[in-house]
């Protein structure tokens, strides 16, 4: 039997991005074993039970997974005490960014531990969407995996006839809209006759921001989401979703959601579901793609340095309404298609 170590980046959403991914690797490996580092998404039964995953056989500390060389000892021990003889690395990094990794790729190499990396596709990361990055990698060792299904959550799905989610949270305020484009989209919405709820987690800034929100005419609901399964029958109930780059941008595709997320400090190309058109559409901050601190693998290296966000400001209410208007469009060409066939 072989052993695996399944590295990811810690956030929730790119759990709910790599369940598929990690299915198609057991089921093509159905003798081995793996680990992984603990994730919200990964860790429930609900979202295992939906991909196909059986789940990890056992975790490692979250931080490993920047190999960093004060982590390093503790990090062989474990190899060697569990007899890992694979890494499935599948953070999304430059080459540039990730000597780290590297020193530790050559290590293992000495060691007789083989690795697989997003490094094998090129230098740069592909403006692709990591999903499919990480797919090709995968499909590159002999793992299948298809994602011709990217609502692997869709019979949770009981969509609410014109009401609009607005998720005005994120984990970084650098990924917040302002406030004052949120107001002027809500009031464009209300004038369509559509119904918009405000969405946020537990941060009390979102909370705050969701409040100031909540008096604006058009809004029917102010949410409160203290949990992974609010967050997601939440999106369920949704007809549209408008959000920020986060967690509900890949709860929404894999529920089937149609969803426009707005992309300010990070690369929509890279780190927009892999979704069809008809699901997810992007709009993405001009600025932000040739800003200085823009990583190549499309993410910002201000999050949390107190930027003042300049990037917000080059995305619009009306940006959102024409991808809006974009996502009508195609729902109605494919429900024709549907009825032609």
């Amino acid at each position: 039997m072989r052993t695996a170590m399944a590295v990811i980046n810690e956030g929730v959403g790119n759990g709910i991005i790599a369940a598929p991914l990690l299915a198609a690797f057991e089921r093509s490996h159905p003798g081995w074993r793996y680990f992984m580092a603990p994730n919200v998404a990964l860790d429930t039964a609900w979202v295992r039970g939906a991909a196909g995953m059986r789940g990890a056989s056992g975790t490692f500390p979250a931080l490993w997974r920047r190999f960093l060389p004060t982590h390093r000892r503790e990090l062989w021990d474990f190899v060697e005490r569990e007899g890992v003889d694979l890494v499935v690395n599948l953070r999304m990094e430059s080459a540039d960014e990730d000597g780290n990794y590297f020193e530790f790729r050559a290590e293992a190499a000495k060691r007789g531990v083989e690795c697989w990396d997003l490094h094998e596709l090129g230098d740069r990361p592909q403006r692709l969407p990591f999903g499919e990055q990480a797919a090709s990698l995968l499909r590159a060792h002999g793992v299948p995996v298809d994602l011709t299904r990217p609502a692997w959550l869709a019979e949770r799905r009981q969509p609410r006839p014109g009401v609009v989610g607005c998720y005005v949270g994120a984990s970084a305020e650098v990924k917040r809209w302002p406030a004052q484009d949120w107001s002027a989209l809500i009031t464009q919405l209300d004038e369509r006759g559509l119904n918009v709820e405000v969405a946020v987690g537990r941060a009390p800034d979102e909370q705050a921001l969701a409040r100031r929100l909540s008096s604006e005419r058009g809004v029917t609901d102010t949410v409160f989401l203290h949990s992974l399964e609010a967050l997601r029958d939440w999106i369920a109930g949704l007809d549209v979703l408008v959000s920020n780059d986060t967690l509900a941008v890949h709860l929404a595709a894999a529920l089937g959601c149609p969803v426009v997320t707005l992309y300010l400090a990070t690369d929509g190309d890279i780190w927009s579901p892999a979704a069809p058109p008809e699901v997810s559409r992007i709009v993405q901050s001009a600025f932000a793609l040739t800003c200085s601190y823009m990583k190549p693998n499309g993410t910002c290296r201000r999050y949390y340095t107190g930027c003042p966000a300049p990037c917000a400001a080059d995305v619009r209410p009306a940006d959102v309404l024409i991808e809006l208007d974009q996502l009508e469009w195609s729902m109605r060409q494919l429900s024709h298609q549907k009825v032609v066939k």
